[in-house]
């Protein structure tokens, strides 16, 4: 386990971490020069402990908003104000510059945006007054109240995307699979405990509440949205109808991991989707033995399980059931259970509150040797790099 400690580093609360990728730890950080705001991004290598800075930009508009979307050589940067436009940016992460800035304009108000690749970011509008109508009549005819459109860093041009399921609210998660870029598309129908309400009513409602889970070449989705099409060349991967519900939980390097629950059994399971074969498997079942203790189920996102069984007040076990061996047991004294790193370092999470703000204190136990560091702050971690900030 390599730990990497930038809490010297970030100064403000608006300072983000962007990404970690390999030995680089990549970085922004707001400050004010002369009265005028300034964004900093920056790159630290932990190989050398040093720090380079990629770029300074003047942030014209003091309402500013940013969102970082990292790529393999690029960073794609979106700014906005939650109006009617926003600004796109990339910057190649090997020299810092500036390789294409747009300015993009559409109807209504910013809601949220998601970069599909260092060229091209989906971004979500919702009603405002000056787009009343034209959204009234939008809702009229599709029954949605947000709209999304296709824009592209390259050309500042945008596609107005049809398909109901993006309209409709499903998430977009890009990933790598067989070698080409694909897309998840995550449409799932409310809350956990909703769907739960939806199974206890089901006899009274007029039709099934179903999760849908779609995959799709990202090229394809964006021909698509490009050309005007009614929906995207999507294909079904997983779905649960009003007795269940199944949900992304995490992915690795060569499989996307799903939680499903059965409700009328109450049978809870973690399912496998290899990314690049689209093979389904059942990676592990998190349900409790006959007469078993109570016990909780802990999945980090990148796809380790572990069961979590109280043994009194203060002792916790802990028995990695998919891509962990550990078992071991630790002092809840420390805080809550977040990972393990190498089946050996726990990573440990506790708040505090002072009733105006919360403060985030994190442990790490070497189980082999009893030893813990304490840490105030937050945290990231990829692989076995955990970074402090």
């Amino acid at each position: 386990m390599k730990i990497v400690d930038l809490r010297s580093n970030f100064t403000s609360k608006n300072d983000v971490l962007i990404e970690i990728a390999g030995t680089h730890i990549y970085y922004a950080e707001e400050k004010m020069i002369e009265g005028e705001r300034h964004l900093f991004l920056f790159d630290y290598d932990r190989s050398t402990r040093r720090e380079r800075t990629l770029s300074d930009y003047f942030v014209e508009k003091p309402g500013f908003v940013m969102h970082y979307f990292p790529f393999a050589d690029e960073i794609l940067m979106v700014m906005e104000d939650g109006g009617s436009e926003a600004w796109l940016l990339r910057l190649d992460k090997s020299d810092g510059q500036n390789q294409k800035v747009a300015q993009v304009r559409f109807a209504g108000s910013y809601a949220d945006c998601c970069a599909l690749d260092a060229n091209h970011v989906v971004l979500y509008s919702t009603e405002n007054p000056r787009d009343a109508t034209l959204f009234r009549e939008y809702k009229r005819q599709t029954g949605f109240t947000r709209a999304a459109c296709l824009c592209s860093v390259e050309t500042g041009q945008c596609w107005s995307v049809q398909d109901p399921r993006v309209c409709g609210g499903a998430g977009l998660l890009p990933y790598t699979g067989g070698g080409e870029p694909q897309l998840l598309v995550l449409q799932p129908r409310g809350t956990e405990e909703e769907k739960r309400k939806a199974y206890r009513d089901r006899r009274w409602l007029s039709g099934p509440v179903t999760d849908y889970i779609w995959t799709c070449p990202l090229q394809g989705f964006i021909d698509s949205v490009k050309s005007g099409a009614a929906k995207a060349p999507m294909q079904k991967v997983l779905q649960a109808s009003t007795e269940g519900l199944v949900r992304f939980a995490a992915q690795d390097e060569n499989a996307l991991y799903f939680r499903a629950l059965y409700f009328p059994y109450d049978d809870q399971r973690i399912l496998a989707v290899n990314k690049h074969t689209g093979l389904k498997r059942e990676a592990a079942r998190l349900n409790l033995a006959p007469g078993e203790k109570d016990a909780r189920f802990v999945i980090d996102r990148e796809g380790r399980a572990y069961k979590l069984t109280a043994l009194d007040q203060r002792k916790m076990h802990v028995q990695g059931i998919l891509n962990s061996t550990a078992d071991f047991t630790y002092d809840t004294i420390y805080g809550q259970f977040e990972t393990c790193f190498d089946d050996r370092f726990l990573l440990l999470r506790d708040e505090l509150g002072d009733g105006e703000e919360v403060y985030l204190f994190y442990t790490v136990c070497d189980t082999k040797t009893g030893k813990s560091k304490n840490f105030e702050g937050s945290c990231a971690f990829q692989g076995d790099v955990l970074v402090l900030f």
